[in-house]
């Protein structure tokens, strides 16, 4: 039975380590946004607490939403950026998951967001 429960946990940390060895999840407040062509992935929100509190790996401060193409379509871009500002202009909290494997300018890249209403 050790050996049985001893195989499970091997095998379940091995698949979940390398599975989230890049990805992270974080909650906080959106308290800026960014456009600017050619850089940052053309869009980009500033959320507090900083998310390279949850991947120190990440830069400070700042997600990108890759609006420029490069990590998804722009249109999903676009729509995750519209969320953060609807998160920034309501004041609601916000959930992202980012991914630090995946950059613009260090700052790393939210596969996600959610907006929670109060």
């Amino acid at each position: 039975m050790k050996l049985g429960m001893f195989l499970f946990c091997l095998v379940t940390l091995s698949v979940t380590g390398g599975a989230l060895a890049g990805t992270g999840i974080h909650r906080g407040k959106v308290t800026s946004t960014l456009t600017q062509e050619g850089v940052f992935g053309n869009c980009m929100a500033l959320i507090t607490p900083s998310p390279s509190q949850t991947l120190p790996s990440c830069r400070a401060g700042w997600v990108t939403f890759s609006c420029s193409g490069d990590f998804n379509s722009k249109s999903a871009g676009q729509t995750k950026f519209s969320q953060a500002q609807l998160g920034l202009v309501t004041g609601n909290g916000v959930v992202v998951v980012i991914d630090d494997t995946k950059t613009h300018n260090g700052y790393c890249f939210a596969n996600r967001i959610d907006v929670f209403f109060k």
